[in-house]
């Protein structure tokens, strides 16, 4: 499988702390231009980030289901479909292929 280097060049998104590391160390360094910068944070602003931080705490898992097919399996009862998963996988790589052919041009 070839990998796709389409992602070169665009910046790496850091973490909050080091967002907030490289904050405090701007407003460490002295002002030598008698300019004085400002920050304002809207509320749209403030609304995001604590957004953000609910969507963090979400679980996204379904434990009704993941204990359901985990019991199957225990009792030996969970069945998979061949086919449903051999046409996923065509389905899926097929989409990749397509993907990666847009991206080459």
């Amino acid at each position: 499988m070839k990998i796709d280097d389409a992602l070169n060049g665009i910046p790496a998104i850091r973490s909050r702390e080091a967002r907030k590391a490289k904050g405090n160390a701007a407003s460490t360094t002295p002002n030598h231009g008698g300019a004085s910068d400002s920050v304002e944070i809207t509320s749209t602003s403030a609304q995001l980030s604590k957004l953000e931080e609910e969507l963090g705490q979400i679980d996204s898992a379904d434990t009704g289901k993941v204990e359901a097919v985990r019991q199957a399996v225990a009792e030996g009862r969970f069945q998979v479909d061949e086919e449903i998963v051999a046409d996923a996988l065509i389905q899926g790589t097929m989409e990749q292929l397509r993907r990666q052919g847009n991206t080459d041009k």
